[in-house]
């Protein structure tokens, strides 16, 4: 294989904040509305409008589309990333290092239903560090991303670094 190209995307992350206030929100609700059961109609009825909304936010996350950045395409010889019709490359040799973050399939806060949410990170001999989210939107595609990463570090000398449970 002679080059990978993905999307560049930005997903939406909610705060921990967030995330707790949904869960006090979804919890009070439910003890509300099907545990206490209050004789008054405007407080029972409030109560499921809450309890839906909130399991419509923690469980709806995996439907947002997310924000398409650009295009980052590796080669052999180098990394081109495509983010607002400027493109920006960087040659293999020149970097320190390369990682990459891969989630896996099976998390909860890391899928969509457009592919998993993964990092690629790299410092060039610059100093400039960059961190990118991408998305690989089927297992063959991170099967072909694998072998490719494995490639470039048998290839290049250069040590990919790899963190989640994607193993080459």
């Amino acid at each position: 294989m002679n080059s990978f190209e993905t999307k560049i995307v930005k997903t939406w992350d909610p705060s921990w904040n967030v995330r707790i206030l949904v869960a006090l929100l979804l919890l009070g609700s439910g003890v509300i509305a099907y545990v206490w059961k209050p004789e008054n109609p405007w407080l029972l009825h409030s109560a499921h409008v809450v309890y839906v909304i909130c399991m419509f936010i923690a469980l709806g996350q995996s439907f947002l589309k997310p924000k398409h950045l650009g295009y980052l395409k590796i080669t052999r010889d180098e990394i081109i990333i495509i983010k607002e019709n400027e493109s920006k490359t960087y040659k293999i040799t020149e970097l320190q290092d390369l990682g990459f973050d891969y989630v896996g399939y099976a998390s909860f806060w890391k899928h969509t239903i457009y592919g998993n949410r993964n990092h690629i990170y790299f410092t060039h001999r610059s100093g400039e560090k960059r961190d990118l989210e991408i998305t690989l939107s089927n297992k063959e595609m991170k099967e072909e991303f694998k072998s490719f990463l494995k490639e470039l570090s048998e290839n290049n000398l250069l040590k990919v670094q790899q963190s989640g449970n994607c193993s080459y």
